[in-house]
């Protein structure tokens, strides 16, 4: 016959204490997992909300850096870029200067030197005696160059008026700026002599070389050179300014 356990009272006892104890200990494990768990889920969010924060402070940096960046690239474009150019009177003036070749005018003209004379073995007389008259028809070509004299404007000439970004201008009047440039090659002669009387010959040609020059400087003027220049001059500096951003006026002394 199999052994038969008898328990007693106080093994009864022994048992419900154990069973107790394993309890205590099931629950200990349970609290502890979950104090676990919550210690967890409380450490990793705040982890990540430090992340987020510092990853804000970045984004916020570069964005700021880039605003300052962008403010003064276009502060940098407008001051030297965008900005109107100023002109200074004494550069201004410096300026004008330079563009004196080019507030001038050449003219090509021709004049005629027509004289009369009686002369015969040389000498002159000043009876008309038949066979000792002569009459000369010389036309000579030559250049005449007139202009404005830039060279000679200072700051009582100018105005400049920045607000309103206009120059006004006072210049002299244009005049014949070098001697007259004759053509001596191209000179043509007509002459009429009577039988005592020899041909025009170079020598005499040359000998009215001054009087060719003023004849020459008078049918210039009279052909309208020195309005050309002065045209040529108001030209050349409205052009040359209004690439500035200036309206020049130009008006002359008196």
């Amino acid at each position: 016959m199999g052994e038969v356990t008898v328990l007693t009272k106080r093994d009864d006892e022994i048992l419900a204490q154990l069973e107790a104890i394993r309890n205590e200990l099931k629950e200990g494990n349970q609290q502890t997992a979950s104090t676990v768990a919550v210690e967890t889920y409380r450490k990793t969010p705040s982890l990540k909300l430090g992340m987020k924060k510092w990853q804000l402070k970045i984004i916020l940096l570069i964005l700021l850096f880039m605003i300052v960046g962008t403010f003064i690239g276009i502060g940098s474009y407008k001051l030297f870029a965008g900005a109107e150019p100023k002109v200074e009177k004494g550069s201004f003036i410096e300026k004008m200067k330079e563009l004196s070749s080019l507030a001038s005018s050449q003219a090509f003209v021709k004049a005629v030197i027509e004289k009369e004379d009686n002369q015969i073995f040389g000498k002159e007389i000043t009876t008309n005696i038949p066979g000792t008259k002569r009459k000369i028809l010389l036309v000579v070509p030559g250049t005449v160059t007139a202009g404005v004299d830039l060279d000679g404007i200072d700051g009582e000439h100018v105005s400049i008026n920045e607000e309103e970004k206009t120059l006004e201008i006072t210049l002299p009047h244009a005049k014949i700026i070098q001697e007259p440039s004759l053509e001596f090659e191209q000179v043509q002669t007509y002459s009429v002599e009577g039988i005592f009387r020899a041909e025009v010959d170079w020598e005499e040609a040359y000998e009215l070389a001054a009087e060719a020059k003023t004849l020459v400087k008078e049918e210039a003027i009279a052909q309208g050179i020195l309005q050309m220049a002065e045209t040529n001059a108001e030209k050349t500096l409205k052009e040359f300014y209004s690439q500035l951003g200036y309206e020049v006026s130009v008006q002359y002394e008196d």
